[in-house]
């Protein structure tokens, strides 16, 4: 066990040699699905289908009951799919010793990511996502901060909050995390290559054995103690890759999303679900009702996100519809020719 380099400095200057990114290689797009989260998977896999304009392979860890579904549906979309599209699927696999407390950690089957490093020694990195998110534009576009990153980064994650004053971490945790805000790991570029040289695996089971009792976000805050202690390991991602209703419901608090429009849409605390995000509902609704082959022009998806976001009542987030529709109106005017607004 070497829980001790943990608070090392040494490894948080560490240089690391495992090759950069290129942009024309494979996206690989990752999540983990337990309980009830089957039909929410579907969408967020849609959504990526959708726009992307890359090959796309799609790696599952799902209990053993969801197998035989993802096999048969995924089978079909295949054969729908103009563009190269092909997925793996792999059990839940916890380590056995305390393998109740990571079973149940947050949500069930949530900290499986934490051990993706060591379960896929094929695949050297990977875009992680929440089942409760989905793509508005191209995950190749993110796929590219890959390209980015700096000799020291292992992965990439957006901030919980910009602002100090509100994130929940500087107000709330009982453990140390990233920076002066926090990370969300809803959204997580994965270079596993180098995670793997990192020792990342020998950090998370110390942490969890150490801080069980004080991390209500699980996984997500085992994420930021790591990070706490070797912050130039993280590239930092704008707020428009993982964009949640704290951005939005009490007045915009990311300019970059207004500005340049919302690239992932992350429905944490069943945002997509709720009366209270009607904007987030809107948009879940018009990717949920879109049918992989049914519809063969994505201008039905593009009215209907725009039709269910104009009936949508009045709330602090629906008065950026625009940051909503940007990206989607900009990718399928580019691909589609589809005319102005």
């Amino acid at each position: 066990m070497r829980n001790t380099k943990l608070y090392s400095n040494h490894q948080n200057k560490r240089i690391f040699k495992s090759k950069l990114m290129k942009k024309n290689d494979e996206v690989v797009l990752s999540f983990v699905v337990c309980d009830s989260r089957f039909n929410e998977s579907l969408n967020l896999l849609k959504s990526g289908l959708i726009f992307t304009q890359s090959s796309l392979h799609v790696v599952i860890f799902a209990e053993d009951d969801l197998h035989k579904k993802f096999n048969s549906t995924l089978t079909k979309w295949k054969m729908l799919i103009a563009r190269p599209f092909t997925f793996e699927l792999h059990k839940i696999n916890f380590p056995e010793a305390n393998r109740k407390d990571w079973m149940n950690l947050f949500s069930k089957c949530a900290a499986q990511r934490l051990f993706i490093p060591a379960l896929l020694p094929h695949v050297d990195a990977m875009i992680y996502v929440d089942t409760d998110t989905l793509f508005l534009g191209p995950i190749e576009i993110l796929w590219n901060y890959f390209t980015k990153f700096k000799a020291t980064e292992i992965s990439a994650l957006a901030l919980e909050d910009e602002n100090p004053n509100v994130s929940w971490y500087p107000r709330f945790a009982k453990h140390p995390f990233y920076g002066k805000c926090g990370l969300n790991s809803g959204v997580m570029l994965m270079n596993l290559t180098r995670m793997r040289e990192f020792g990342w695996i020998d950090y998370i089971t110390p942490i969890m054995l150490r801080w069980k009792s004080n991390i209500p976000w699980g996984d997500q805050d085992i994420i930021n103690i790591i990070f706490h202690y070797h912050e130039r390991a993280v590239h930092e991602l704008s707020c428009r890759y993982n964009y949640r209703s704290d951005q939005c419901m009490y007045g915009d608090a990311c300019t970059d999303a207004t500005s340049n429009g919302i690239f992932v849409l992350h429905g944490s605390r069943r945002a997509f679900y709720s009366d209270k995000q009607p904007a987030f509902q809107a948009v879940h609704r018009a990717i949920e009702e879109f049918e992989i082959g049914a519809d063969l022009s994505p201008k039905m998806l593009l009215v209907n996100m725009e039709k269910y976001l104009n009936e949508t009542p009045p709330s602090n987030c629906g008065n950026l519809k625009d940051a909503f529709l940007k990206i989607p109106t900009e990718t399928f005017k580019k691909h589609y020719n589809l005319p102005d607004r």
